[in-house]
């Protein structure tokens, strides 16, 4: 039942995230728009935020980790980094 309600929310949380602007999540993960091109995800889950690093490097996207912990990358990259964001909450609700 918990892995049923744990699809579901994923679900859900792809389908809310295809609107203009970005949702933060159940996972607090928030995805912030800047002006100069650059974005930035907060994960505060150790090992989903991980993960994401992982796959990250595993593309070949640049990304920094900002002064406040949060993973900062080019807008070009921000549908690629979604992806890798959305599979990483998913694996991690597979694995628990």
């Amino acid at each position: 039942m918990t892995k049923l309600k744990l699809c579901l929310l994923f679900i859900s949380a792809v389908l809310i995230s295809c609107g203009k602007e970005p949702v933060p999540t159940i996972a607090k993960e928030a995805i912030n728009l800047n002006t100069n091109g650059k974005e930035n995800i907060r994960m505060r889950n150790r090992e989903i935020r991980q993960d994401i690093i992982n796959a990250l490097v595993g593309h070949e996207i640049e990304y920094w980790i900002n002064e406040d912990d949060s993973i900062g990358f080019y807008s070009k990259d921000a549908e690629r980094v979604d992806a890798i964001g959305y599979a990483a909450i998913g694996a991690y609700a597979a694995r628990n």
